[in-house]
């Protein structure tokens, strides 16, 4: 109890946090669980959007945290109707598309390319807008593009 006084600890105060198990803390504690977590981290994204699409709710989810938070706030202000359209172009053009091809969209507004870029970073593909043109590169960086098992534009009504 001297050294505990002599650097001003409260031995009366225990470990005041909450003992609660988050989702994180069970990961770690079970070797189990630790062990496909390994595993996963250690997969590449394609292999990881498999493992992902077993679960709709969880693969929409880690996809739409991938939209950039900037973008995700101007999403809010853009009608549905233009997100679901501006995608299914997007889907269209990219499905055509091969390893490391790129497609050039025009977005004529801040609307469009907002959308663009939400789409393609929701679907993985790398994406580049030129400023002050209003143009906007999207980059077919995998072997072959997936499409999201749950639409951006679907997504979005949910929230």
């Amino acid at each position: 109890s001297g050294i505990n006084a002599e650097y001003g600890v409260d031995t009366e105060l225990q470990d005041i946090t909450p003992s609660h198990n988050s989702p994180l803390s069970s990961l770690f504690s079970d070797p189990e669980k630790m062990k496909i977590w390994l595993v996963f981290i250690d997969s590449t994204e394609d292999i990881q959007d498999e493992i992902l699409n077993v679960n709709p709710e969880i693969e929409s989810n880690s996809r739409y945290k991938k939209i950039s938070k900037s973008i995700r706030s101007e999403l809010e202000s853009i009608p549905r109707k233009t997100i679901k359209q501006i995608e299914e172009d997007m889907y269209s053009a990219v499905s055509d598309m091969g390893y490391k091809s790129v497609v050039v969209l025009c977005a004529a507004t801040k609307t469009e390319r907002v959308a663009i870029v939400a789409i393609s970073q929701y679907s993985r593909l790398k994406c580049t807008s030129h400023l002050p043109i209003n143009v906007v590169e999207v980059e077919m960086r995998r072997k072959q593009f997936t499409k999201p098992s749950v639409p951006l534009s679907k997504l979005l009504l949910s929230r």
